[in-house]
């Protein structure tokens, strides 16, 4: 949606039951829920995490992540936005 040397501003908007594929994050994010969803996040190593976000709410990830996927477990789409702040670079050591 909008990307500059500070920011990077992308949409999530994922069907019942559609994933987005295995990936990485490399800066701290924050999450804003434009609805209320249930999702699944799975690590690489067959960690599942469940999410509950309610409309409105914000999730800040401050660490970093294994490689993950996130699939929509709702029976509706889900649509959120991620900012993610380019000031800051986690390394994968």
């Amino acid at each position: 949606m909008l990307e500059n040397e500070h920011v990077r501003i992308w949409e999530i908007n994922l069907d019942p039951g559609q994933t987005i594929d295995f990936h990485i994050h490399f800066h701290p994010y924050i999450v804003v829920s434009l609805g209320r969803r249930e999702n699944e996040i799975e690590t690489i190593f067959g960690d599942r995490i469940t999410t509950h976000e309610p409309l409105g709410a914000l999730v800040f990830m401050n660490d970093m992540r294994p490689v993950h996927r996130l699939t929509n477990r709702a029976n509706i789409r889900y649509l959120s936005r991620l900012i993610e702040l380019k000031s800051v670079r986690w390394s994968a050591d």
